[in-house]
């Protein structure tokens, strides 16, 4: 999908009467696919826009205040209160395949708290935007298929979240970091980022998350990296690394938390090195897998690893704010949510 189009206001469109369930040929993503937006762009309270082009938050705040200049009586004192991602994004496959995603805001106007649901529409060409009143809502979702099954879905994630077992990740992205890749299916969920104009096979250093399904017990976490170090070692004639764990925090709980730190001096067949650190955080819904890593001029490993001192240490400190928490009790260690 492309980044930046432009928005419309999404008319209504004739249809049928509202069916629930499925759309034909849908895919429901368990991660966003809209780069973020840097927090200092960010002009709303919440979480809303976090995936979604900078400019649209004015344009849905614009919106609203248009609403409300027209209602009755008119009122002109607006103020966000919250904003979120309601709904995992939803893709149609067809002829012309379109993404969309749903934000709920929260505002006070004029002493009443009102909720608004914003509804993006990506399309090559023909990207839209509307905003609609949860007063009209209904209206609306029997008018327009797509907006009625991001409801059902907004509706499931509440439930999901309400049942305390769903947790957000915090993934404070470096700055100008697009989505280059994603994956959501049986086995988990994966993305990665890289630096604007980049590739997820041309890459100079790279964001990676990974859910992976839970298994039983605690020790998940470090037989994962264990694995990661031993298939390293053996792949570029290193010796493993260790796996640390790491104090859990408010995930003590659920599980472990892991770290270890992977050197490659010549990955095969290439003329660079890796490096990256990872961390692994068993939490009560995935095993969250997230990496840093660089590549540089490969070298002996010694070389290697003096040249990514400050790389280690950079992935180390990003790392150090990737956390869960719980949204249905308490988000204040997420202010950078990765939407899943």
């Amino acid at each position: 999908m492309r980044r930046g189009s432009s928005l419309f206001l999404l008319l209504a469109l004739p249809g049928s009467s509202a069916v629930a369930g499925p759309l034909p040929g849908e895919t429901v993503t368990r991660i966003g696919q809209v780069a973020a937006i840097p927090a200092d762009q960010r002009t709303v309270p919440g979480f809303a826009g976090a995936w979604r082009s900078a400019a649209a938050q004015g344009k849905v705040l614009d919106w609203i205040k248009g609403l409300q200049a027209r209602a009755t009586p008119a009122c002109r004192d607006i103020r966000v209160i919250d904003t979120r991602q309601a709904a995992p994004d939803l893709i149609e496959n067809g002829a012309r395949p379109a993404h969309h995603a749903l934000e709920s805001w929260e505002v006070e106007a004029c002493g009443a708290t009102l909720s608004y649901d914003v509804w993006y529409r990506f399309q090559k060409d023909a990207s839209r935007l509307v905003v609609i009143d949860a007063k009209g809502a209904d209206f609306q979702s029997d008018l327009d298929p797509p907006y009625r099954r991001l409801r059902e879905l907004a509706e499931a994630r509440r439930i999901e979240e309400a049942s305390g077992k769903q947790r957000w990740l915090n993934l404070p992205l470096p700055p100008d970091t697009v989505p280059v890749a994603n994956r959501s299916d049986g086995q988990g969920w994966s993305a990665d980022f890289a630096p604007l104009g980049e590739t997820v096979q041309d890459w100079t250093q790279l964001v990676s998350v990974q859910g992976l399904p839970r298994v039983r017990g605690k020790g998940q976490a470090v037989t994962l990296l264990e694995g990661m170090q031993k298939a390293r070692a053996a792949r570029c004639g290193v010796p493993a690394e260790e796996v640390e764990l790491l104090p859990p925090g408010s995930n003590a709980p659920h599980g472990v938390v892991a770290r270890t730190y992977l050197l490659c001096p010549q990955v095969p067949g290439t003329n660079y090195a890796e490096m990256a650190v990872v961390k692994a955080i068993e939490g009560p819904d995935w095993l969250y897998v997230v990496q840093r890593a660089w590549r540089l001029p490969a070298d002996s490993a010694e070389a290697v690893r003096s040249a990514s001192r400050e790389p280690r240490e950079a992935a180390e400190a990003f790392l150090t704010s990737v956390q869960l928490c719980d949204p249905a009790r308490e988000r204040s260690a997420c202010p950078a949510p990765f939407p899943h």
